[in-house]
């Protein structure tokens, strides 16, 4: 399906011992990812859902799940901390064809945004998408390079289930949520949740962001150029917002030749903008080819059906656990020498994925590529799996009505 751009304010492999990742025991489903000198462990983690203030809309707020992919990397630390948005994708699974769901998505209930268990909604299916598992290979690439990194749910300023007229303000409210949540684990607070090793480990007042398409619009808004503590963005096939970007820390873009959603365009003319603004000094773009866009999602299915992906044919569309590698790759890698304040910037290139970009601030640190094997991620149904009914948002009220489908479009 596709999505327009927003103008008003998106075959995993399993780790493998041989290439360097290894599974915890497989009764606790613990999934530890490893590489020559780091140590990563992943965690599924669930909170109640809460209530995000509205500004001006028609209820007091929209319901959102408090979900979160969260990757501790070995060391002492503490670690500087990665926030990572995924887009306005589906939210239930359906039981349409051609929904852009994958066959088997990491999944759980929200009955009050989809259909109960057992009973039938029109176009709403019973089993609730958990879009920010779909990104995992992004934060374990992440905890890798030493981040502490966390995939968060971001659905509810998608929706404006009750009218919200400023995602932008959700997402900023999300973020913050769950910047505390981390806080809290580094003061060794749990908030009910089974987290190993968190306590004076990570360091919330370093913040780098990622985003994948309505989540890269994000992360290029003013507002998230505001955030304290930024120290870099990486924006992804991004639908964008109606602003210029006003970033004074590195960022780059990165787009798919075959984005089947935002374009293969997606995002270069507001690097263009900041480039010319002066502001930073690093103002990357990369352009990958046979690159798609809901191929960088595991929640959804991977290309068109016949295996072509926005006016590619199939045989230019690259595998897709390739382009995952590469887009987890170069942000991981991106964001370790923004963090450095690098003189110039070496960013991985996989085999088949061709990159091509650089800075376009003039008299910038350079941008180039070096060759890279294709790194290999934990399946996500494989990561363990923690939950509370603790909540960091306010309760969603009794009675709540709301409308399960309130744009095609999303």
């Amino acid at each position: 399906m596709k999505r327009p751009h927003i103008r008003s304010p998106r075959a995993l492999v399993a780790a493998s011992a041989a290439l360097g990742l290894a599974l915890a025991s497989a009764g606790t489903a613990e999934a530890a990812a490893r590489e020559p000198g780091t140590r990563a462990s992943l965690t599924q983690y669930a909170l109640a859902p809460g209530l995000l203030k509205i500004t001006g809309g028609r209820t007091p707020g929209n319901p959102s799940q408090v979900h979160g992919v969260l990757g501790m990397p070995e060391g002492k630390g503490p670690h500087p901390v990665v926030v990572v948005m995924h887009g306005a994708h589906h939210n239930c699974v359906t039981a349409r064809k051609g929904d852009g769901v994958t066959q088997n998505p990491v999944k759980t209930t929200w009955p009050l945004v989809c259909a109960k268990p057992g009973k039938k909604e029109k176009g709403v299916g019973p089993d609730y998408l958990r879009q920010d598992a779909g990104l995992s290979h992004l934060v374990e690439a992440l905890t890798r390079k030493g981040f502490v990194a966390v995939s968060i749910d971001v659905v509810s300023p998608e929706i404006w289930w009750g009218g919200e007229t400023d995602p932008v303000k959700g997402y900023t409210d999300l973020v913050d949520a769950h910047l505390r949540l981390l806080s809290d684990l580094d003061k060794g607070v749990s908030h009910g949740l089974k987290v190993p090793d968190a306590k004076g480990r990570i360091d919330t007042s370093r913040v780098g962001l990622v985003g994948h398409s309505r989540g890269g619009g994000y992360v290029l808004s003013q507002k998230a150029a505001q955030r304290k503590g930024l120290f870099g963005v990486v924006a992804v096939e991004p639908a964008e917002n109606a602003e210029k970007a006003t970033h004074k820390v590195p960022v780059l873009n990165v787009r798919g030749a075959c984005d089947e959603d935002t374009g293969p365009e997606a995002g270069l003319a507001t690097m263009k903008g900041l480039a010319e603004s002066g502001r930073t000094e690093v103002a990357a773009d990369v352009l990958l080819a046979g690159t798609g866009h809901r191929m960088l999602n595991t929640n959804l299915a991977p290309t068109d059906k016949g295996g072509g992906n926005g006016g590619c044919k199939p045989t230019k569309v690259v595998n897709p656990a390739a382009a995952r590698a590469q887009v987890a790759q170069l942000t991981a890698a991106f964001l370790d020498q923004a963090l450095h304040r690098a003189g110039s910037y070496r960013l991985p290139a996989v085999k088949g994925l061709a990159p091509k970009g650089g800075n376009l601030r003039k008299g910038g640190p350079a941008v180039t590529f070096r060759a890279a094997r294709q790194e290999t991620y934990t399946d996500p149904h494989r990561i363990r799996e923690t939950s509370s009914k603790e909540r960091l948002l306010p309760a969603v009220p009794k009675g709540l009505k709301v409308d399960k489908v309130p744009d095609d479009g999303i």
